[in-house]
């Protein structure tokens, strides 16, 4: 199980941490252990012998140290051939995980062969066996999750679990008095001793790049597992960026760190032309900050509450992207979005949900009862702004298409502004979509824009391409016919991401 865990790390950096990459973790897994279970039951009928037990202990004792170096080569390679996410998780979880569980797969059967004495006590051994192993992974697992996986990194656990591994077969040698093959596990610990390097606390030992590679003269000034991605921050000569896993979240001029580096943010402003009252605002995602953090400052008035559900996310944007610290017009919680709506009683003039990326949404931030709660926390006239990622048109459209008939189905009414439409206006193009959202009557686009480019003239909105980004206001209808409606009962946000989500943010 512990395993289990650290793989889908290992493959969200080049497949995201979709249902797609722990179907593979999970099928792969349990096909190897059938055939563990029905190898090591021949192996336990022709030699019922107690070192044939260790041999399966030794022979997964390399196979798994040596997962995150055949990792960070075979990752970069599957990419390269462009594989629907489905199937590129499925070779690489294969590749990796098959032949080390097959190994541990076969203890069962061989410990049950060894610990029956008869017939009569056949099941006795066998539940005995189950129970410890069962207790065992219910133990890794916890520990896994909660404790090891932020402290030491993912590719220091799993070479850990190697080396942990080849201990149990070198005293399983000492135990059954096997001095001749007790060298040969020695030798396989001197070998990792050779090519591991590992320390407690530390980032952990991944390759020094983020998959697909950096361009010359770029630089990682941080990486590290929190609880929820493989966190990066990479640094050019003169911008810095967030990535998770595959996907690459926020950036910031070095400098100016107010100056806006993904365009996409600044559009969150044009509720303010629709709303200007805005006072109290919910930013749903952190990332590096860049929106609210600006929101801070242009804004001297407002009041402004983040909710991040990662928790390192917030001490990395603190630590490298200037984010504030917490204050009376200013508060960073640690908390699921959905979760907070559920529990707080404030009511806001703008929410901004800005937790959609591009590899991996998460569902429960997608459904009609999700956008009900958040429709709920609205004050009237209150609007709410969502960073989507889609097209209008064509075969990447379906995720966004959904989403649109799923706002539309809470919100009567809702403006669409594509990100760079001034550049390419083409309709089926993978692009950010910003979508405002409220239920108060629509502005006219002559209005919108008039407005837009007044409050930019007086100093109320300091983002000097407001106008340009309200004349992109999208008005042709949205097809939502042939694309489902989102509920928490039926949200097949994964089936909907067929698309790269490389190019996007």
């Amino acid at each position: 199980m512990s395993l289990e865990l650290l793989g889908s790390r290992i493959l969200a950096p080049y497949f995201g941490n979709s249902i797609y990459v722990w179907g593979s973790l999970i099928t792969v897994f349990l096909a190897a252990l059938a055939a563990g279970y029905y190898l090591g039951g021949l192996l336990a009928d022709h030699f019922p012998h107690s070192s044939t037990l260790a041999w399966p202990l030794f022979l997964a004792s390399p196979t798994t140290f040596f997962i995150p170096a055949l990792a960070n080569l075979l990752g970069p390679f599957l990419l390269s051939l462009k594989l629907e996410p489905r199937w590129g998780s499925f070779l690489m979880a294969l590749a990796l995980f098959f032949i080390p569980s097959l190994w541990l797969g076969m203890l069962s059967p061989l410990a049950i062969r060894l610990l029956t004495l008869g017939l009569d006590t056949l099941g006795a051994s066998a539940g005995t066996l189950y129970a410890v192993s069962t207790l065992g992974s219910i133990f890794g697992t916890f520990v896994t999750a909660f404790y090891l996986i932020p402290v030491w990194g993912v590719a220091d656990l799993t070479r850990g679990a190697g080396l942990f591994l080849a201990g149990l077969s070198g005293l399983a040698w000492i135990i059954l008095r096997r001095w001749r093959l007790l060298p040969l596990t020695l030798a396989t610990v001197f070998l990792f001793a050779l090519t591991w390097q590992p320390w407690v606390g530390s980032q952990p030992a991944r390759s020094a790049q983020p998959a697909g590679q950096l361009p010359p003269g770029w630089k990682v000034l941080y990486q590290a597992d929190s609880l929820y991605h493989h966190l990066w921050v990479v640094e050019n000569a003169d911008s810095r960026f967030l990535r998770f896993d595959n996907s690459w979240q926020s950036g910031m001029y070095l400098a100016d760190p107010y100056a806006t580096r993904f365009e996409y943010t600044d559009f969150f402003h044009l509720a303010l032309v629709m709303n200007p009252k805005v006072k109290d605002v919910l930013f749903i995602g952190l990332g590096g900050g860049s929106a609210p953090k600006k929101f801070l400052r242009d804004y001297p008035e407002a009041r402004i509450d983040v909710v991040e559900l990662d928790p390192a996310v917030i001490a990395v944007a603190r630590r490298f992207f200037f984010v504030p610290p917490d204050s009376p017009r200013f508060r960073v919680l640690a908390q699921d979005g959905r979760v907070f709506l559920q529990q707080t009683t404030r009511k806001y003039d703008l929410i901004v949900v800005d937790a959609y990326y591009a590899d991996s949404i998460p569902f429960h931030l997608t459904t009609q009862e999700f956008l009900r709660e958040l429709k709920s926390r609205l004050q009237p006239g209150g609007l709410v702004a969502a960073n989507l990622i889609g097209a209008f048109e064509g075969p990447k459209s379906e995720v966004f298409r959904s989403l649109y008939r799923t706002f539309s189905s809470v919100f009567p009414t809702r403006y669409l502004f594509p990100v760079h439409w001034d550049k390419e206006a083409d309709p089926s193009l993978l692009r950010n979509i910003i979508l405002i959202a409220g239920e108060g009557r629509p502005l006219d686009r002559k209005i919108l824009l008039q407005r837009a480019q007044e409050m930019v003239t007086n100093g109320q909105i300091q983002v000097p391409r407001l106008a340009t980004y309200a004349a992109s206001l999208y008005q042709n209808p949205v097809a939502v016919g042939d694309v489902p409606l989102l509920t928490d009962d039926h949200a097949p946000i994964d089936n909907l991401l067929r698309f790269d989500p490389q190019g996007a943010r």
